[in-house]
């Protein structure tokens, strides 16, 4: 993991400064999280990011994915750099997996274009996505996103179900082209999980896309167990429900409990909750902001929480 000790000590020096790890929202260390927090950053240097197998497969992805939705859309000269700086620590900490679309503004081309830059592209596992309702412009889509993001395109979504049944014959062909080497479809709602559980059990999908998170732990009754059953690899979306999680948490210190399981951070805690399902293939949180991003992925790292903490970290969160 070249490079990874200096980043690993400046992450540390930036969260005692910013307190972002207390809370994410501007609160002083505690003793135990400052100490947890540097434990931490010492082991992440030299111990491998938990990964998690693609059903079926052989092939392992860290569990700790980076999402683009809102992060790569835009580029300015200062972000840019910030965007820079995120995607090669991203890589640095153990990362590999990036998910992004063509709705998403313009974060193919700014994606494609810093992680050449960059020179981690060929280290990336790319997803991206269709959201067209014609076969051609599917496969024009396509080509589009080849340009801006290179190849290989590892895994290719149907977008929120747009143009799924007409589609879903497309994605199968490029797969059995090698044009992608993963298929699935994607969606973000809670309202949306009756069409995906019929579409888990009649599509022969690599990949599902889903949210879930400690707030709105509802795939577990179904989907969760849905893509077990099926071998179906599942990239997780809104893990903090849109922010919702640090409003919620403002103001509020971390519970000591948190260091069970190697957490020090409101985000990890949100992360770690949804790891801990060994059913979900990798987290996908977006993030333009270095110092979010090197806290997010150290919920990669370390222990997980069992059954019963995961209990009482819904309990924590229902009470505040």
């Amino acid at each position: 993991m070249s490079g990874s000790d200096s980043i690993l000590d400046k992450s540390i020096s930036r969260r005692r400064v910013l307190g972002y790890g207390a809370a994410g929202a501007g609160l002083a260390m505690l003793p135990w999280q400052a100490a947890l927090a540097a434990k931490m950053d010492a082991e992440a240097g030299s111990k491998a990011m938990i990964k998690r197998a693609i059903p079926g497969t052989d092939e392992m992805i860290p569990a700790m994915g980076m999402g683009s939705s809102g992060s790569y859309e835009r580029l300015s000269s200062s972000s840019a750099e910030e965007l820079r700086t995120v995607m090669k620590e991203f890589v640095a900490m153990g990362g590999t997996l990036v998910d992004t679309s063509p709705s998403y503004g313009n974060a193919e081309t700014n994606i494609g274009e810093i992680a050449r830059d960059t020179d981690v592209r060929d280290q990336l596992f790319m997803a991206t996505k269709v959201r067209k309702t014609s076969r051609e412009a599917t496969l024009d889509q396509f080509r589009s996103s080849i340009d801006a993001l290179g190849e290989p395109i590892d895994l290719l979504q149907i977008h929120n179900f747009i143009g799924l049944e007409n589609q879903w014959a497309t994605l199968k062909q490029l797969k059995e082209e090698g044009r992608v080497r993963y298929i699935g479809i994607t969606h973000y709602l809670t309202s949306a999980f009756d069409e995906l559980e019929h579409q888990m059990a009649t599509k022969e999908m690599d990949f599902v896309q889903f949210n879930y998170s400690v707030m709105t732990p509802d795939a577990e009754e179904r989907l969760l167990p849905m893509a077990a059953d099926h071998g179906i690899a599942v990239l997780v979306n809104r893990a903090f429900n849109d922010g919702r999680i640090f409003g919620a948490t403002k103001g509020k210190q971390l519970p000591e409990y948190a260091k069970d399981f190697d957490c020090f951070s409101w985000a990890q805690f949100a992360l770690k909750y949804v790891l801990a399902n060994e059913t979900v293939t990798a987290a996908i949180p977006a993030t333009s902001d270095p110092e979010h991003l090197r806290d997010n992925m150290h919920a990669g790292y370390g222990k997980l929480p069992d059954a019963a903490q995961r209990k009482r970290m819904r309990e924590t969160i229902a009470s505040l």
